[in-house]
């Protein structure tokens, strides 16, 4: 199997990742549990006086540990490739087996996501230091030397080692997300293989191949699946135009009939590389299992994929739908006729650029339990088309999160919420959506005023909040837009007067915007605290950015907890929350 190929590639893993609003909390996934020692000790006879036997599971090998592996081009993922290999060739020789219990054995989970951190640690390809002071021939001498140690010695080496099932027989899960470029032979590997779950995060091609394999003869088992498989940018490197399209539809036909969950959400390049149904080239395939759908906004595919995947009729068996509906005549003229989906539980809805929303699909499935409005929604649109909709017979509803394209919630639909009285856990947000400026004042006062009678909510999400400063001479006219940025504490006055303030350890910058950050903490809590009076099952609210958790004592004494230490926009979170839960997790 060749190895990706090289320069261009590395250096793409160089390139720093955009960073925007911090998004850290609740984003952890769940590591896989370890497997019992049975397992990872591949049908070893237990001696008699093996007293290890009767201790707990954890005691009895290293399952726990090498659960779930990081490929990082760290110093320890070297090491436990290293390790693998060794394994690989052991068991090479000795007919599948190794003389003692390994750790590929003990692997259910692996991601692959290199650290550019580590490839400037261990190749002295900083960017911005002393390699951009080379001349052109030093330089490229030291790409090439770093080309071949990590794409000819780690990862060909470690494709190899993971796509081998007798190296590492109960792996379940596989997650990439290297932007390097992935040939004919690495996707045979791959389709080869036992894994259950498969995330394909941003894998590139260059060149226009299909498989050699047919769904009826493929072992492939996929239960879930994150395909994002996009054709590489030319960058005036020679590479020829293709088409990904073949490729895409074979991938999904041979996982069709195991399919549980797609997440589809390639990027399209060139523009025109549209996904087709007919190159399916062994028939239309069947997705009988298929409950979690979601199909990215950016994604170009042919709308008869909708047929397939969705499958209209009693017969559906999709439970959770995350897409734009409308992104197209044919896919807009497609759920204006697709009717009930009697299993549809989830429905986050893709509203991005709308002027008009269509309703037909949302009337025609009112036993939604969870609806997300995913962008912003003019006011009319929701308080004249979404809101009536929802009040009408949506009985089981119990998670709504809704976006106004205004910088404003008014009473009117604030009002129409508090109809919906099934709701157990509800997120708003309003106004600029994007960047540093924050454009919705949240009123709290009137919110909870209307949504009084909302008692069975235990979740309450305000996104993209932002408050009024208090005018002092320092600040004559404070900007709410700028609430986060400007960080001016309300006594910065008589804290500079304190002779003490000047001799602290910290710059009087940080000083004053960690003391800023106090204040908007107890101010965010006293709000909380109200909500949390008014609505007597509310156990978890997010506002001012910060997630907090509600204490309720036997004596109705209540305490709001902050759970994080800064300010966080939550954002996979949230999505998980009020969307589809398994949003990144799949």
């Amino acid at each position: 199997m060749a190895p990706p190929r090289g320069r261009q590639d590395l250096l793409a893993l160089l390139m720093p990742t955009i960073i925007g609003h911090k998004d850290e909390f609740g984003k952890e996934e769940t590591c896989p549990l370890p497997l019992t020692f049975d397992r990872i000790n591949e049908g070893r006879p237990f001696s008699r006086n093996f007293i290890l036997a009767r201790l707990p599971i954890e005691l009895l090998a290293r399952s726990r540990q090498f659960a779930s592996i990081a490929f990082d081009y760290s110093d320890s993922a070297v090491g436990i490739l290293r390790i693998l290999l060794q394994e690989q060739a052991e068991r090479s020789r000795n007919g599948g087996r190794t003389r003692l219990p390994s750790i590929g054995a003990c692997i259910r989970g692996i991601i692959v996501a290199t650290n550019p951190g580590s490839i400037k640690y261990r190749h002295g390809l900083d960017l911005d230091g002393k390699f951009s002071e080379l001349d052109k021939e030093e330089k490229e001498q030291i790409l090439d030397q770093a080309d071949e140690a990590f794409f000819g010695s780690y990862m060909h080496p470690l494709i190899m080692a993971l796509t081998d099932t007798s190296v590492l027989p109960h792996l379940e899960r596989f997650e990439w997300c290297d932007n390097v470029i992935f040939d004919k032979s690495i996707f045979e590997a791959i389709t080869c293989s036992r894994i259950q779950h498969l995330l394909l995060r941003h894998v590139s091609v260059d060149q226009e191949f299909t498989l050699d394999k047919i769904p009826g003869s493929c072992g492939w088992r996929l239960k879930s699946l994150y395909l994002d498989v996009r054709w590489t940018f030319g960058g005036g490197l020679g590479k020829e135009t293709g088409r990904t399209s073949p490729l895409i539809a074979q991938l999904l036909a041979l996982a069709a009939q195991t399919l549980e969950s797609l997440v589809w959400s390639c990027f399209p390049n060139p523009l025109d590389n549209t996904a087709l149904l007919t190159d399916c080239a062994d028939g239309v395939p069947s997705f009988p299992k298929l409950n979690d759908l979601h199909i990215s906004f950016t994604m170009p595919y042919d709308p008869a994929w909708l047929e397939v995947l969705i499958q209209p009729g009693n017969r559906s068996p999709i439970r959770h739908l995350d897409m734009d509906i409308a992104s197209s005549p044919r896919v807009t003229d497609f759920f204006k006729t697709c009717g009930t989906l009697p299993r549809l539980e989830t429905f986050v809805w893709k509203t991005y650029y709308k002027e008009e929303l269509d309703c037909s699909f949302l009337r025609a499935n009112p036993r939604l339990c969870k609806l997300m409005l995913d962008g912003s929604v003019p006011a009319h649109l929701l308080e004249e088309e979404v809101l009536p909709t929802l009040s009408q017979s949506f009985d089981n509803l119990v998670s709504l999160s809704l976006t106004w394209e205004s910088d404003d919630i008014s009473r009117k639909a604030l009002t129409q919420i508090s109809t919906l009285r099934g709701l157990e856990q509800l997120c708003l947000s309003a106004g600029n959506q994007f960047g540093p400026r924050y454009t919705w004042i949240a009123d709290h006062d009137v919110i909870l005023d209307c949504c009084r009678g909302l008692q069975r909510v235990r979740k309450l999400a305000f996104r993209r909040d932002t408050y009024q400063l208090e005018p002092y001479h320092l600040l004559e006219h404070p900007d709410p837009q700028r609430y986060y940025g400007q960080r001016i504490p309300r006594d910065l006055v008589n804290m500079m007067d304190d002779p003490e303030w000047f001799l602290q350890e910290m710059d009087p910058v940080t000083a004053t915007e960690k003391s800023w950050e106090m204040q908007h903490l107890g101010d965010m809590v006293r709000i909380a605290e109200k909500y949390a009076t008014a609505l007597p099952h509310l156990d978890w609210v997010y506002l001012g950015e910060l997630p907090m958790q509600i204490k309720r004592g036997p004596d109705g004494h209540l305490k709001v907890i902050p759970l994080s230490q800064e300010r966080d926009s939550c954002w996979t979170l949230l999505r998980r929350m009020f969307g589809r839960s398994n949003d990144t997790s799949l």
